[in-house]
């Protein structure tokens, strides 16, 4: 069976420490607001399969994968969520101190798949 890929939304209200256990090479991208609308950026170097360590100073950020996902918040304050996998465009951040993430969408013309899992543990 072919798996779809997970789309991860997280939002770091402080600055904030996070581990990501993954099992394939992730490109973790930070949101930004820019004239042109939301624009995805490299977050620091592609992440490793296993368990990487990663500090997030306050902001939105994104990421893909086609494997399991596990997030523990080490220190800080992280939310996170599945974003709509139908929509190729970068999802805006949300608006002031509104930290609702968007709810997964069953649009989209990829044929229906598993897909990953995706938990998270505060410390």
């Amino acid at each position: 069976m072919k798996r779809t890929p997970l789309h991860v939304s997280l939002h770091a209200r402080e600055p904030s420490v996070v581990e990501l256990t993954l099992g394939e090479r992730v490109q973790l991208d930070r949101v930004v607001c820019s004239p042109r609308g939301s624009v995805a950026e490299r977050h620091g170097r592609l992440l490793a399969p296993g368990v990487t360590r990663v500090g997030l100073p306050p902001g939105h950020y994104i990421f893909k994968t086609l494997s399991d996902a596990h997030l523990r918040v080490v220190t800080g304050g992280v939310s996170a969520g599945i974003v709509s996998r139908g929509s190729k465009d970068v999802p805006p951040p949300p608006a002031g101190d509104d930290t609702s993430l968007p709810v997964p969408s069953a649009r989209g013309d990829e044929a229906p798949g598993a897909p990953p899992h995706f938990t998270l543990d505060h410390a």
